[in-house]
């Protein structure tokens, strides 16, 4: 019986690890289109270069979401852009890494990843910027924990 419950934890671990890429597929076609990637990669160049400068004021051109806006007002926008420039210093955005979607019904994000370097840290190696799937509308800008790897497949 012990023999069992071992062969049985050991597979159910072999199938979700076989699985898991299933759940955060490539993007393709339309979803991966030249248009999405310049209008994200534009948004984070311009959100880091704003920092840099201490330009604090309103993004124009950009569609976003309402949480995102709150995040942009003048007051968050300083502190966040205070934190990047004292941590991490001048944050200068480079070539795509990845663009995924999560394979979920719920889910209606893509998301860009892409190089980044920092003048004062090597900790910093890819800016990641979520996009709502149907209207274009940018969700979330973020500087991830993890190392940006890009996909074997």
């Amino acid at each position: 019986m012990k023999h069992f419950y071992i062969l049985t934890m050991v597979f159910s671990i072999l199938m979700t690890v076989s699985c898991a890429s299933k759940y955060r597929p490539d993007l393709k076609g339309k979803a991966k289109s030249a248009e999405r990637i310049k209008l994200v990669k534009n948004f984070a160049t311009e959100y880091f270069a704003k920092c840099e400068k201490q330009d604090y004021s309103e993004f124009q051109g950009y569609k976003m979401d309402v949480n995102l806006k709150k995040k942009l007002d003048p007051e968050s926008f300083k502190k966040s852009c205070e934190y990047y420039n004292s941590r991490y210093g001048t944050i200068t955005i480079g070539e795509l890494s990845e663009a995924k979607s999560n394979y979920s019904p719920k889910d209606f994000l893509d998301y860009f990843i892409f190089k980044a370097r920092a003048s004062k840290s090597d900790s910093v190696q890819a800016v990641r910027v979520n996009i709502y799937r149907d209207n274009n509308m940018l969700e979330r800008i973020s500087i991830p924990r993890y190392r940006a790897v890009k996909s074997k497949r």
